[in-house]
């Protein structure tokens, strides 16, 4: 299990994979499922992030923003998927601070862990055909570039 921590700008690893993983994650309602199951080969921005970190709170509204211009332009999807948390945690969070988002919860630190990932927020942008195409911790004008360039219709 990895312990997080609240993410500097800095550049990711370069060893990390570069196709989305098949590990389990939780809906909100508890059920399993994967990424690549929600995605079901739609483009996406995947935040990774926590219900205590100060930076991924910050960018929930630009998140929510970027949800909402994704549904305007066709199926590009944005997807939070909390580290650490549980459902009921998320759940909670979420009565206070609307996120538009779909929302998925990594308790064991088991996407984390096979991502690479060791803070958050990260950034990830997934392609049609499930290939990490950019990674960066937070959002920023280089990740919106590369979830636009995805998000195109081809």
């Amino acid at each position: 299990m990895t312990a997080l921590a609240c993410a500097p700008r800095e550049a990711l690893r370069n060893d990390a994979p570069s196709v989305l993983p098949t590990t389990r994650v939780q809906t909100l309602d508890g059920n399993t499922t994967d990424l690549a199951g929600v995605l079901h080969g739609r483009p996406a921005l995947v935040n990774l992030w926590a219900t205590w970190c100060d930076t991924c709170i910050q960018e929930a509204p630009a998140l929510n923003r970027l949800e909402a211009e994704a549904k305007k332009g066709g199926d590009a999807l944005v997807v939070g998927v909390a580290i650490g948390e549980t459902p009921e945690t998320v759940r909670g969070f979420t009565k206070t601070r609307p996120l538009e988002y779909t929302l998925l919860v990594d308790p064991d630190f088991r996407l984390a862990d096979t991502l690479g990932e060791r803070q958050v927020p990260a950034t990830l942008v997934v392609d049609r055909a499930g290939h990490i195409v950019f990674r960066g911790k937070s959002l920023d004008a280089d990740s919106l570039a590369a979830f636009r360039k995805v998000a195109q219709h081809p």
